[in-house]
């Protein structure tokens, strides 16, 4: 009984775990709310328009100031 209650506490866990990993930040780009990752493709798509020899992936992250 006990492994079943451990078993039904780690999934629930793991299921809020991944719900709160789903929840992708928004930011503004050209006037408009998008999420990060498709902000993202659009930079690097337009970089490899111009530059059609490459394979670009952009990231965007907040920066942490260290003290």
């Amino acid at each position: 009984m006990k492994k079943v209650a451990l078993l039904i506490v780690l999934l629930i866990v793991s299921v809020i775990l991944i719900a709160c990993e789903f929840q992708e930040q928004e930011i503004y780009y050209n006037g408009q709310l998008r999420p990060v990752s498709q902000i993202e493709e659009i930079i690097a798509d337009t970089l490899e328009v111009e530059n059609p020899d490459m394979d670009l992936e952009i990231s965007i992250y907040e920066e942490e100031e260290d003290d």
